[in-house]
C-alpha cells in the first residue's frame, strides 16, 4: 500500500559489479604492484558500497515507520493523508473518481474496560487483517488512531464498491473474536463519501466522518 522512496539497490550495486568485471579482464596485463593497488581500491569501493546499502536500508525503515501504524501494519494518519493527497491529485490529472470509507468500532471502550487493553489491541489487529483481506490491492487502508480506520477506494464509484462495503459490514457485525477463553463481538459503523476532480481533502474527510456517525446513530436506534 505505502510506496517506498529509497533508491534501487540493484542500480546502486551495478557500478561496483562493472568494476569487478573490468578488473578480471585486465588483471593478467598488470604488474604485481599495479594489481595490488587496484585490489586495494576495489576493497575500498566494496566497503563504500556496503555502507550505501546499510544507509538505504535504514532510510527505507525510517520511511516505513513514519507512515505506518506499528500495531496493525496499516498506514497511520500521516500515511493516510499522503495517500489521500496523491489520490486526489491523480483524480485532478486524469478525471478519476473514488470513494472514502470512514470506519469506527462500536463499543471499543467497553472492550478495553471489560477485557483489558490486550483484548483491544487484538481486536484492532483482527480488524486490520479483515480489511486487508477484503479490499483491492490498489486501495489504501489506514488506522487513523484509536479505533478509527479509513479505506481509500481508488478509481471507482459508490455503486461499484458497494458490494465490498456490504461484505465489510457483514464481516464486522457478524463475527466473534476469540481472546484467551472469551468471545467478543466485533461491531463497526461505516460512513462513505465519493470524491472526484474538485474534491478537497478537508471537506472529504469531514463528510465521511459525519456519514459514519449517522450510520452509528441509526445502528444505536435500531438496537434500542
Amino acid at each position: 500500500m505505502s510506496r517506498g522512496f529509497a533508491p534501487d539497490l540493484a542500480q546502486e550495486a551495478a557500478p561496483f559489479a562493472d568494476l569487478i568485471g573490468t578488473y578480471a579482464q585486465v588483471r593478467s596485463c598488470l604488474t604485481p604492484d599495479a594489481a595490488a593497488l587496484v585490489e586495494q581500491a576495489l576493497a575500498l569501493a566494496e566497503q563504500r558500497e556496503n555502507q550505501i546499502r546499510a544507509q538505504e536500508s535504514r532510510i527505507r525503515e525510517l520511511e516505513s515507520l513514519s507512515v505506518t501504524d506499528p500495531l496493525t501494519g496499516l498506514l497511520n494518519r500521516r500515511g493516510f493523508q499522503e495517500a489521500m493527497e496523491r489520490t486526489l491529485a491523480a483524480c485532478r490529472r486524469h478525471g478519476e473518481d473514488g470513494v472514502l470509507a470512514y470506519i469506527d468500532l462500536d463499543g471499543f471502550k467497553q472492550v478495553n474496560d471489560s477485557f483489558g487493553h490486550g483484548a483491544g489491541d487484538t481486536m484492532l489487529k483482527h480488524v486490520a487483517m479483515l480489511l486487508a483481506r477484503t479490499v483491492r490491492a490498489t486501495d489504501y487502508i489506514a488506522r487513523l488512531g484509536g479505533d478509527e480506520f479509513a479505506i481509500i477506494f481508488t478509481n471507482t464509484t459508490s455503486v461499484a464498491c458497494k458490494p465490498i462495503l456490504n461484505k465489510l459490514r457483514r464481516a464486522f457485525n457478524g463475527s466473534m473474536l476469540r481472546y484467551e477463553d472469551r468471545l467478543i463481538q466485533v461491531r463497526a459503523s461505516i460512513g462513505t463519501e465519493p470524491f472526484g476532480q474538485t474534491t478537497e481533502f478537508g471537506s472529504l474527510l469531514s463528510a465521511a466522518d459525519r456519514n459514519m456517525y449517522r450510520a452509528k446513530q441509526r445502528r444505536t436506534m435500531r438496537a434500542a
